[in-house]
């Protein structure tokens, strides 16, 4: 597994605060998560993450860490995205504050894998405005409850606090109908 994979990992255990989910979404084994996770650690030279009974939650004072790993591992992607034998990116625009939930990390993970477009999660300080400009394809946002005119919403996940939805155009570029497709 290369760095990049692992620091993908590790974002993903961050966002998931799961092992287990995490060995799911990347269709591995749990050891290789837990070890994917010591050598970030020991890369940086600071515990990222603390176990207890409900999962894996983050260590005091790692989240400025997980942010640039987060961030690394989409600088990497849009290198990536940069080969004249890939199309453009699909952006998915949240904000720093919104994990990404399993569902839409995995479908990521797999679309990269499997298409010749990259999807790619950027942050972005308002992701409605960032998909009405044609910066996103999608914008991942907590309860718009429909109220956002002139794009389609597709709740990702439910929660006591709320709903994850997915918007996007009204008409979708093919490539965002594939990918939408690919999500549900």
């Amino acid at each position: 597994m290369s760095d990049i994979e692992r620091l993908r990992v590790v974002a993903t255990v961050a966002g998931t605060h799961s092992i287990t989910e995490a060995a799911r979404v990347h269709g591995i084994a749990q050891s290789t998560v837990s070890r994917s996770v010591a050598a970030a650690e020991r890369l940086v030279g600071f515990p990222l993450f603390r176990r207890d009974g409900v999962g894996v939650q983050l260590a005091a004072g790692a989240r400025p860490a997980i942010v640039l790993i987060e961030r690394i591992v989409a600088e990497f992607d849009a290198l990536r995205g940069m080969n004249e034998t890939r199309a453009a990116a699909i952006r998915i625009a949240h904000r720093e504050e919104i994990t990404l939930p399993g569902v839409l990390d995995s479908a990521v993970v797999r679309w990269n894998r499997e298409s010749s477009i990259l999807a790619l999660p950027v942050v972005h300080t308002d992701p409605i405005a960032a998909l009405r400009a044609g910066d996103a394809e999608f914008a991942a946002v907590w309860n718009s409850a429909g109220l956002v005119e002139g794009v389609a919403t597709d709740v990702l996940t439910l929660t006591r606090a709320g709903r994850l939805e997915l918007l996007s155009p009204m008409d979708p570029s093919p490539e965002g109908r594939a990918f939408l497709r690919f999500v549900r």
